[in-house]
């Protein structure tokens, strides 16, 4: 049986659709059949090579998605044809854990990894099916998801955004009842960690520079009670006062999460959140801005604030927040201000490219549904 995917085999042209020879799975493995995968507004980029991602070309690009299984190795004993199953990406080498790619996105940029996309996870799932390790594949209850709690198979595509602010938030220890500045509030990411940390029961401080867009996500929270936004003004001294007012803790937030992308270099929204922390706060390094930023040393110091990265999520992450979107916890869609899905067949994969590029902010969602 044949099957289509996209195949990238240049930075320097479009990827091409191919039709290629279905596998068997071998020990350890499934073949999906991918229903839905978001795209990455930053997609483009990785594709004609701007943002520096290591690949190993040729290889069919893609990102987690929802999908069932069509057939599995023969070791398997939990997983079985026709499940509805989130496919995560972060592929893990099974002898050293610390070392992953993603598979489709980006290769590592070190020996080790290269290795994986060089070898057996270099094909993604902008694809009809896909090749999966057994543990990357995470079972969705789908009479809980889909008639009880109302979603579309398209919405579930969320989860992979939201999945990635989770594992920071749940990195660092986020309770019910803490306080969290998250900015930039607004992007794609950001807006994920506004509906998680709400989701888990925390207060939200959501900053950025667009005042249109922070008012919309106070419209999507108004209920709650638990949302307070801040315009940043670029002034330092002036932004760390206002969030640190935003809180409602003359000490300070709890936490912040930072998600800047790479134009973000210069910005002054690190060191403005980390000075508005109380004592023996913590901080979670998630974005992808490049360059060196300037910390207060000695704030971080005297308050004993912790400063953590966090690449990604982890397999008991992932769990987690499948468990808070399935009891109700966590919404999708609309409740979380996704008000508009737009799908994507494989025969107008770059058309879903341009517009995930052109929708930047948290609000629309763009699909490729093989």
């Amino acid at each position: 049986m044949e099957y289509r995917a996209l195949v990238l085999t240049s930075h320097d042209r479009p990827p091409i659709l191919e039709r290629r020879a279905k596998p068997t799975p071998k020990s350890g493995e499934a073949i999906v059949r991918i229903l839905t995968v978001a795209v990455v507004p930053y997609m483009g980029e990785i594709l004609d090579g701007s943002r520096g991602y290591p690949l190993s070309l040729p290889l069919t690009p893609g990102g987690s998605a929802i999908g069932r299984i069509e057939e599995v190795g023969p070791d398997a004993v939990h997983l079985a044809k026709g499940q509805l199953v989130f496919c995560d990406v972060t592929i893990r080498a099974r002898d050293n854990p610390s070392v992953s790619i993603l598979f489709g996105i980006h290769g590592g940029g070190y020996p080790e990894a290269q290795k994986l996309m060089d070898g057996e996870w270099r094909d993604g799932t902008y694809s009809e099916f896909a090749k999966f390790p057994l543990e990357n594949l995470y079972p969705l209850n789908e009479n809980v998801l889909l008639n009880q709690r109302g979603f579309t198979v398209p919405e579930l595509a969320a989860l992979a955004v939201c999945l990635v602010p989770f594992g920071g938030l749940s990195e660092i220890g986020l309770s019910p009842g803490d306080s969290v500045i998250v900015a930039p509030a607004t992007g794609y990411y950001g807006g994920a960690a506004v509906s998680v940390a709400i989701a888990m029961g925390a207060t939200v401080v959501a900053a950025g520079r667009n005042k249109a867009a922070l008012d919309n996500l106070a419209a999507v929270y108004a209920l709650t009670g638990r949302l307070k936004t801040v315009v940043l003004s670029g002034n330092s001294a002036e932004d760390t006062d206002a969030l640190r007012r935003a809180s409602l803790n003359p000490e300070g937030a709890d936490a912040f999460i930072d998600l800047s992308p790479p134009e973000a270099a210069n910005a002054t929204h690190i060191t403005s959140a980390m000075c508005a922390l109380r004592p023996f706060g913590k901080c979670v390094l998630m974005g992808g801005a490049k360059g060196t930023f300037e910390f207060p040393y000695l704030t971080i110091m005297f308050k004993n604030l912790r400063i953590q990265g966090r690449f990604m999520y982890e397999r008991d992450h992932i769990l987690k927040l499948i468990k808070l979107i399935e009891r109700g916890s966590l919404g999708l869609g609309k409740a979380i201000g996704i008000k508009n899905l737009q799908k994507f067949d494989l025969d107008h994969a770059m058309d879903a490219v341009k517009a995930a590029a052109a929708s930047k902010g948290w609000g629309s969602q763009v699909l490729l549904t093989p």
